[in-house]
């Protein structure tokens, strides 16, 4: 092969690369996602087209995680960061405050058509009634969101966060654990990649519908798996399953604790042991993320069972299918522990 032709050979391969690289533009971008399951949706949606970065380690509670330097190192890179909002997150309120001007912020807690339930006393829930779900999510769905513009998300991504708590911090942040707001995430995210790379927008929707339909046989068959077991009382580790129950029509009747990572004293371990008794509790949840070595000592001489819910993700493998795995196992532990009494 003559020197010409060689030259040739490699501008053609040189000028395919760029072509490349221009059709798959958001390739290039930094996108920063917070905890596993808004990571494991992004990336479910992204699909081929990059990588997303995880902030919260999964054997992490987003309530109590410190903020690092190679955390602080991924932010200044970020080109889009997606988290649940300031309530869940609270070590990046600062640092989202030094965002790097190309930044954009994407705040699911805000995403259109987010189901949004008040925040529960972990002492003495109230009981409610579950009817039918999905009658009551469309009547309060949409509250303060019919008018929301995601483009809006470029024009306030560098404003401060002092002022979300107010209103949002009587509302449960624990958004993702309802399958149905795992949608609306899905699709907040889907419009905000193709919004910054409107060349690949067809993929995002594809992979947006993919997911889609992968939750809605997850949300049937978890209704036909935990049917006919709302009458089953149950403590959880902490108040993190308010929407989880209120999709499939359960019941919890309190937390071990009242506070994210703040275990109970001597008064509180009487007054769960109490409560288990008098509510006939069918099963206490306990959490991957917690120690459980207090746990023994709440179950003893009560006919309560053991059993595991995890709010995100840490049992499962990192990546696109860990959200849809992870609402899976949440229902398979209820059913298995609630169906056995």
């Amino acid at each position: 092969m003559t020197a010409r032709k060689i030259n040739r050979t490699l501008a053609a391969t040189f000028l395919a690369g760029s072509m490349a690289m221009t059709g798959n533009a958001f390739a290039a971008l930094n996108v920063v996602t917070t905890i596993a399951p808004v990571h494991s949706i992004t990336q479910a949606i992204m699909g081929d087209l990059g990588k997303a970065h995880m902030l919260v380690p999964q054997n992490a509670s987003p309530h109590s995680a410190d903020f690092r330097p190679s955390q602080a190192k991924a932010l200044q890179k970020a080109d889009l960061v997606i988290w649940i909002g300031p309530d869940i997150e609270t070590f990046l309120i600062d640092p989202l405050k030094t965002l790097p001007k190309k930044a954009h912020l994407l705040e699911l807690m805000d995403a259109k058509d987010i189901i949004r339930l008040p925040l529960r006393s972990g002492n003495d829930w109230e009981k409610h009634s579950h009817g039918d779900h999905d009658d009551h999510h469309d009547e309060h769905a949409h509250d303060k969101h019919e008018d929301h513009d995601h483009k809006k998300h470029d024009e306030h991504a560098h404003d401060k966060h002092d002022d979300h708590g107010h209103e949002k911090g009587r509302m449960d942040n624990h958004i993702w654990l309802d399958p149905q707001n795992g949608i609306a995430m899905a699709k907040a995210i889907a419009h905000e990649l193709s919004e910054h790379d409107p060349d690949n927008a067809a993929t995002y929707a594809k992979n947006k519908d993919a997911f889609i339909a992968e939750m809605k046989t997850v949300i049937a068959q978890g209704k036909t798996d935990l049917a006919n077991l709302g009458n089953h009382p149950f403590l959880v580790f902490h108040d993190a399953y308010h929407y989880l129950e209120e999709r499939f029509g359960l019941e919890a009747v309190g937390s071990i604790m009242l506070q994210p990572g703040v275990m109970p004293g001597a008064a509180r371990v009487k007054q769960i042991r109490e409560k288990l008794t008098k509510t006939k509790a069918a099963c206490l949840f306990t959490e991957p993320q917690f120690s459980d070595k207090i746990v023994p000592v709440l179950v003893e001489n009560t006919t309560t069972k053991l059993g595991s819910l995890d709010p995100i993700g840490r049992a499962q493998k990192a990546g696109p299918t860990l959200y849809a795995d992870l609402i899976r196992y949440n229902i398979k532990s209820l059913k298995t522990c609630l169906s056995t009494n």
